[in-house]
């Protein structure tokens, strides 16, 4: 009798020590590319670098005060998925059918963001 509580106990612990780190999210750290030459000064520089949170298909970005494409590429450098954001957008659902390694960008006219996610 004994044995079976025992193993009801540390069955019932690991289905909550799992369902506890099911929502965890993960910062994503984006650094920026600046697109143009010296001759094109650009008139409002953004941030040097921002931070993405991902729990699990689900993206938290900061608003951006102009519209954005997100991207997905893979390790060969194809969009594998590709998503217009309206400005000010700060929640991006990402398809449960993309799996694996992907650079993530954030594209704006003259800048884009990048940083690597897991699906």
């Amino acid at each position: 009798m004994k044995k079976l509580f025992l193993a009801a106990a540390l069955f019932v612990g690991g289905v909550l020590f799992n369902n506890a780190f099911a929502d965890e999210s993960t910062d994503i750290p984006m650094e920026i590319v600046q697109e143009g030459g010296i001759g094109n000064p650009l008139p409002k520089s953004p941030q040097n670098s921002i931070v993405i949170t991902q729990n699990d298909y689900e993206l938290t970005i900061p608003p951006f005060g102009e519209n954005i494409t997100l991207q997905l590429l893979n390790d060969s450098g194809v969009i594998c998925y590709s998503v217009f954001v309206p400005m000010g957008t700060t929640l991006v659902i990402l398809p449960t059918t993309l799996s694996g390694n992907y650079e993530i960008r954030l594209v704006a006219c003259t800048y884009y963001y990048y940083g690597y996610i897991e699906l």
